[in-house]
């Protein structure tokens, strides 16, 4: 099976590392694999996983001329799957997969307010034969907001991780940025972005005891914005914002408590990672999160899920950063939740039927 993805983001982040693991799963299993980018830098980053990658623009509303360029490529190609991973691209994406006679498209949901809630959606998003979601929460919504569209074409694939890697030895990151090992470290992994709300954490720091730190691994426009306001509340000194990282196992190891302050979400690939780290995780009610952090029979958990209010965020992260033996029994539970919901064998298994299997768009 040859299958393409296309992905329109200009920053390579938690969706782009997962679909490019799938591709690299599938490749491991012996299917032909490409990811078409918009973005070189982003392009640069998938070919670093080992998944083949090439430029293609593919533009806003008014780049229908676009459609037509990547429907050539795709004519060229000729895959037997189009894997559309930006929803904001899948009018221009699936209309270049149908003029392009792809035998099978597929829509891959990365967020929980990726929801066809107008006129361009409705029209696009039945191009498609299959849109795969990532948590069983948002069904509902979508069902709601296009009833027209067969519920079998629906499919829930939940995200799933391999314990990421280390490069280097244990407390490497730390020593870097000078934190002992006794230090108490909270922190993120993800894109400097608006919908991260950032600004929740910084203000949980400052909220927080003075001898605890924060690390933000990623890059975005907002950064010095989280600077500005890191400084303002004084705690510039504790925030350590250590840009795009390739080392995301090590940053992950240097970390007590993983958080995900979000407005939007769809089961974080961030937040399973730091599961599979065996990291605890604290975070706001995200679509997803609730199924990744739920106890086991036992009472315990993997994690916290918390409110949006900044003072709701700020407690639970005390309650936990107070606690070291109930943060050894949360990263225990951490990596058997990743272990036995979230595998990554399982999630190809489940991605090579849908892929396989799905049939023809209205």
């Amino acid at each position: 099976m040859f299958v393409v993805a296309h992905n329109g983001a200009r920053v390579f982040g938690g969706a782009e590392r997962g679909v490019a693991r799938i591709l690299e799963g599938l490749q491991r299993r012996g299917h032909r694999v490409l990811m078409i980018c918009t973005d070189d830098g982003v392009a640069g980053q998938v070919q670093a996983l080992g998944v083949p990658s090439r430029v293609v623009p593919l533009g806003g509303d008014v780049a229908i001329h676009h459609a037509f360029g990547l429907a050539r490529v795709l004519r060229a190609l000729r895959p037997d799957v189009l894997m559309i991973g930006t929803f904001k691209k899948v009018a221009w994406a699936a209309l270049a997969g149908r003029m392009a006679r792809v035998p099978r498209i597929v829509l891959r949901i990365g967020l929980e307010t990726d929801l066809p809630r107008n006129l361009k959606y409705r029209i696009a998003v039945p191009w498609v034969h299959t849109v795969v979601l990532k948590a069983d929460d948002v069904r509902p919504r979508w069902r709601a907001a296009l009833p027209g569209f067969a519920d079998e074409r629906l499919v829930t694939i939940h995200g799933a991780v391999e314990p990421p890697v280390r490069r280097h030895t244990l407390g490497a990151v730390r020593a870097e940025l000078g934190l002992s090992a006794d230090t108490v470290v909270i922190g993120a992994v993800a894109r400097l972005a608006r919908q991260k709300r950032f600004d929740r954490l910084v203000r949980a720091l400052a909220a927080l005891p003075s001898d605890v730190h924060c690390i933000i691994a990623g890059e975005g426009t907002l950064r010095a914005e989280i600077e500005a306001e890191a400084t303002a509340l004084g705690v510039r000194n504790r925030l350590h914002l250590i840009g795009h990282r390739g080392d995301v196992g090590d940053v992950l190891s240097a970390l007590d408590v993983f958080v995900v302050t979000s407005d939007k979400e769809m089961l974080s690939f961030a937040m399973l990672e730091a599961l599979a780290a065996g990291v605890p995780v604290v975070s706001t009610p995200v679509s997803g999160a609730r199924e990744a952090l739920e106890p086991f029979a036992d009472g315990t958990a993997p994690g916290v899920v918390t409110g949006w209010e900044d003072a709701e965020i700020a407690s639970a992260l005390a309650s936990v950063v107070a606690d070291s033996d109930r943060r050894a029994r949360m990263a225990e539970a951490a990596a058997r939740r990743a272990r036995e919901r979230f595998g990554f064998e399982r999630m190809l298994d489940e991605w090579e039927s849908v892929l396989a299997a799905s049939g023809r768009a209205g």
